[in-house]
């Protein structure tokens, strides 16, 4: 039993390590963007040096183990693509927030797995907030923002079937962290050649910042605490506390960029917060309840 607790405790923990690095990748990518990065060279610094980090791993277990997924790929291209119609900003909103409803969905369609009682009503609560915080703005501005947000759902749906892809794989957590990174390095490497990407365009300092942001903490260090946690947890937990993610991305935007943060966003960051904790489990569920 005590095993059972650690086990969970440290699953719990890399799951708010993992939300944490997210927010604070977003909040970021916005000051990256304002430094005019582009799409291309975001992803190269977010995935490449963890590909170079986990290269003892990639060298062990090689580059297509038994059961590894392609589908992280796919979100990143996505993600980014959204990025060259919609602000960073709405994919918070429209992508991590979005992730514990089409766990929920593609667990129910392809699983039998059905939602009720305090997950359900934290679902309804996590779309309401996520709404609040930004969607209803971004959806409002018009323009041809709604094309980066249809990407933006894509990659989230695209991120909940790799998620679900892992649980299922049997891949240890290094192991799905270092293809992950090797494989979108390979991507955008290209990519970043083709389109004569200028890293050096503001200076070291911001190449630097970047590099540690994007690269150490999210590619390589959150891309790891993510997976720990889903073998942990199971997928619906980590699932649900991505959705905290624009919350705590907007409060950091108002710390360090002094963006606007009005009562409708506080009020949605507190529905948002009461969501993940029922459709995470956090405030305990009944008993009977499916690992994915």
């Amino acid at each position: 039993m005590q095993r059972l607790i650690d086990s969970r405790g440290a699953g719990w923990a890399a799951l708010v390590v993992t939300v944490l690095i997210w927010a604070s990748y977003l909040v970021a990518a916005r000051a990256a963007v304002n430094a005019a990065f582009t799409p291309v060279e975001l992803g190269l610094m977010r995935f490449l040096p963890g590909a170079i980090l986990f290269a003892p791993v990639l060298v062990r277990k090689g580059l297509k183990p038994s059961g590894a997924r392609w589908r992280g790929v796919a979100f990143v291209l996505l993600l980014t693509s959204g990025l060259g119609f919609a602000p960073v900003a709405d994919s918070g909103v429209f992508t991590p927030a979005m992730l514990p409803f089409f766990v929920a969905l593609l667990s129910f369609l392809a699983l039998g797995e059905r939602v009720r009682g305090a997950r359900l009503l934290g679902l309804a609560l996590i779309l309401a907030g996520a709404l609040a915080i930004g969607g209803w703005e971004a959806l409002a501005r018009g323009g041809g923002a709604w094309r980066g947000h249809l990407l933006f759902l894509a990659a989230s749906l695209a991120w909940a079937v790799y998620t679900l892809a892992y649980r299922r794989s049997g891949l240890g957590a290094i192991d799905s962290a270092a293809l992950m990174c090797f494989w979108s390095s390979a991507v955008f490497l290209p990519l970043a050649l083709a389109g004569g990407a200028d890293y050096l365009k503001n200076g070291w300092q911001a190449l630097v910042v970047q590099v540690i942001f994007q690269g150490f903490l999210s590619g390589f260090l959150a891309t790891f605490t993510f997976f720990f946690a889903i073998s942990r947890l199971g997928t619906a937990p980590a699932a649900a506390f991505a959705a905290l993610v624009p919350g705590l991305a907007a409060l950091g935007g108002w710390a360090v960029l002094g963006e606007p943060l009005d009562p409708v966003k506080i009020a949605g960051l507190g529905v948002v917060t009461l969501g993940v904790l029922l459709a995470s489990g956090a405030l305990g569920l009944p008993a009977r309840r499916q690992r994915l």
